[in-house]
């Protein structure tokens, strides 16, 4: 990305050529600068962090925060509380963010993750026994993508492993509120959410009469600053977790699959060499992340370089053209599960609000790969479903070859 030392000023987005091949305009905007000049879907002006430095540096910056997100969801008609509910760490910044932070972090320490491996692997291995038994010819989101998050989760926080349909249907209806909400989705996100707190409320109870080893309980006996949370920050942190630890997984499973049914070489690489696939989880999360980008908003006045905000004003940050930013990775537009660097994307974001469940995901993706290609060969897509608000499709019939 060009230096803005170089004297050559931030483009500006075509809009149609955005609309036409996305990746294709920021790129050439990115190809002139670090930023460049935009607007949102309501035409407020919006510019846009390109390059891999930039972005990790506005990602650490602590003048902005993310209740960007909770903006656009009053802004679409969901009401406060159901924000609140939904988006427990988005609306919130500074110390407060810190120490909810900390509590949640102290679940996900690699120790507590590693503790997981067995369950996302025999989970893992059932889901790919009923792809066997069915033959190889599936729809991979219902039959695996789908039902395996939720269940790890459900693992986690010592929810009955019964709900895991319903939380992946929960997930599912959430992720509506993280796009553009139109009044039925708004309805429907409302309705979710009263679902979830009921079904969180009766979690907390359990946790209060009977405590157990599980992250319910923890949350519950937390304290921050000498205090409890409130049942209203553990039923929010709950929720949030249903939609952050199902939705987001399910999605980035369903394009791991995608990708490497392009690139069977690689399929057949993680079979003959699984200890390829931590490095690989991470290329494809750089190569293919279901994120494009995330907004943020200045709570103080902000600057960098020669981008300027006032407070309040918004940025858009493109993880498409930073995972492949030709100054920080090589080939980026080569996937190769080898890169000894993929793991520098940011696709999980970055600084005090790096996803905290990042670990988590990687290893549910890593275990997820594990047993699909030990069992079978290169999948073959036979038709995809539309690609949402989450950038993987929605359903993918695929065949996969059994090796025996």
């Amino acid at each position: 990305m060009t230096d803005p030392s170089s004297g050559t000023g931030p483009a500006a987005v075509d809009l149609g050529a955005l609309v036409e091949d996305a990746p294709a305009e920021l790129r050439r905007c990115a190809a002139r600068h670090w930023w460049a000049q935009s607007v949102d879907q309501d035409g407020r002006p919006t510019p846009v962090v390109l390059g891999w430095e930039a972005n990790r540096d506005v990602l650490a910056d602590r003048r902005l925060s993310p209740i960007s997100f909770v903006d656009d969801m009053l802004a679409s008609g969901l009401s406060p509380a159901t924000a609140a509910q939904i988006a427990p760490l988005f609306g919130r910044h500074g110390a407060e963010h810190r120490h909810l932070r900390a509590v949640l972090a102290s679940a996900f320490t690699p120790r507590k993750v590693e503790q997981l491996r067995p369950a996302a692997r025999a989970i893992a291995e059932r889901l790919t026994d009923g792809i066997e038994a069915a033959g190889g010819r599936c729809e991979y989101v219902a039959a695996f993508a789908e039902p395996l998050p939720p269940e790890v989760f459900a693992t986690l926080f010592g929810l009955p492993v019964e709900d895991r349909d319903r939380m992946a249907r929960w997930a599912s209806d959430i992720a509506r509120a993280f796009t553009r909400m139109t009044p039925e989705d708004v309805a429907v996100v409302e309705a979710t959410a009263a679902e979830l707190r009921a079904y969180a409320e009766e979690r907390v109870a359990v946790a209060r009469a009977k405590p157990g080893d599980d992250l319910v309980t923890r949350l519950v006996e937390a304290e921050v600053d000498g205090q409890r949370l409130s049942d209203d920050d553990v039923v929010a942190m709950i929720t949030g977790f249903v939609f952050a630890g199902s939705e987001t997984t399910r999605r980035q499973l369903t394009a791991a699959v995608a990708v490497l049914a392009e690139h069977p070489d690689s399929w057949e690489r993680l079979a003959a060499d699984p200890g390829l696939l931590p490095t690989a989880v991470d290329e494809i999360l750089r190569f293919a992340p279901i994120v494009p980008g995330l907004t943020r908003r200045a709570e103080e006045p902000f600057e960098r370089d020669d981008l300027r905000l006032e407070p309040r004003g918004r940025l858009l940050l493109s993880f498409t053209t930073a995972n492949r930013d030709p100054q920080r990775f090589d080939e980026p537009d080569e996937l190769r599960i080898d890169r000894a660097d993929a793991h520098a994307h940011v696709t999980f974001g970055w600084g005090p609000h790096l996803c905290v469940g990042a670990g988590l995901a990687r290893l549910e993706m890593a275990e997820a790969l594990g047993a699909l290609t030990s069992r079978f060969g290169p999948p073959e897509v036979d038709d995809a479903g539309p690609v949402g608000g989450l950038g993987a499709p929605d359903w993918l019939h695929v065949r996969f070859p059994p090796r025996r």
